[in-house]
């Protein structure tokens, strides 16, 4: 699968690099991170490189994307957006994400949302995509909505995650 490189003005989204592992240790420090998302925590120079090698193989089978958001003038590192469960079934895929402290109400998310799921669907021609923010994490949900998601109303758990108990909202946004 090509893993694609996106822009909207000031913010790319990549490709994840070997170079990016530091980075990414810092930026995995912040405790609301980990909070959210599977993310362990205390988060380790040893993950991130796990994480990058994982990222990798999975883009290899064709079950996901795996990006970073990026400044376009300094490659800084903003957050990191994937696009999942791309072998769960036809047409279907998962956006998850988490940014950066610092990087946080800019908008960025909303912008990497819309960038991954547009991509998505004009190139993987992916019909329904969901976000499964954490139900107590309005941020989250908000950048869903923002984005273009609707609020199913439906919680569910993430097996993925070994969480089976329902504490994540489902979003979704059907292709036309």
């Amino acid at each position: 699968m090509h893993v694609p490189t996106l822009r909207d003005g000031d913010l790319v989204l990549r490709p994840k690099r070997p170079a990016d592992a530091e980075a990414i240790t810092a930026a995995c420090q912040d405790p609301e991170i980990p909070r959210w998302t599977f993310v362990p925590s205390p988060y380790s120079l040893a993950d991130a490189r796990a994480f990058l090698e994982s990222s990798a193989a999975e883009e290899a089978a064709g079950k996901s994307v795996n990006l970073l958001a990026v400044g376009a003038h300094d490659d800084r590192l903003l957050g990191s957006f994937s696009l999942m469960e791309l072998d769960h079934e036809p047409g279907h895929g998962e956006i998850g994400y988490w940014v950066a402290a610092e990087a946080r109400g800019r908008g960025i998310a909303t912008r990497a949302v819309r960038l991954l799921a547009d991509w998505a669907r004009d190139e993987l021609a992916l019909t329904r995509i969901v976000i499964l923010p954490h139900k107590d994490n309005p941020a989250s949900r908000r950048v869903a909505e923002k984005a273009g998601f609707a609020d199913t109303g439906e919680l569910v758990g993430a097996p993925r995650g070994g969480v089976e108990e329902p504490v994540y909202a489902v979003y979704t946004r059907t292709a036309p």
